[in-house]
């Protein structure tokens, strides 16, 4: 009489190394780089310095959505916000219309409908 071996099979080794390397790409793309494009560019965009308190979350003109939504945060507060009805003009929240902050703690959360779903882009100098 042949005996089963014991332990996990090969089938769920296989199937739980490729569920963990499936988590680490979604983790990736929830914490995106400072800016990227998807159709347009979007995301953090630095001032003049990384230490003049200057910059901005940004989605680029562009695409068809007819909904986009760019977010400026500090760390997990928001500053504000604005919404587009329009894939022409650019989605732009600027810092210094809400004060003076250090950029290391910025960052930007964006959505074009259709395009790429809401995720957040941290300064490229991130310090939060």
């Amino acid at each position: 009489m042949l005996s089963q071996p014991k332990g996990m099979s090969l089938g769920l080794v296989l199937l739980a190394l490729f569920c963990a390397a499936s988590f680490g790409a979604i983790v990736t793309v929830a914490r995106a780089t400072s800016y990227h494009t998807t159709c347009v560019g979007h995301g953090f965009v630095e001032g003049g310095s990384q230490t003049d308190g200057s910059f901005f979350s940004r989605i680029e003109a562009g695409c068809s959505a007819t909904y986009r939504n760019c977010e400026l945060w500090i760390s997990s507060a928001g500053l504000g916000g604005q919404q587009l009805y329009t894939s022409t003009g650019t989605c732009s929240v600027w810092s210094r219309d809400y004060g003076n902050y250090s950029e290391c703690l910025g960052n930007a959360r964006v959505e074009n409908s259709g395009i790429f779903s809401y995720h957040q882009h941290n300064a490229p100098n991130w310090c939060g």
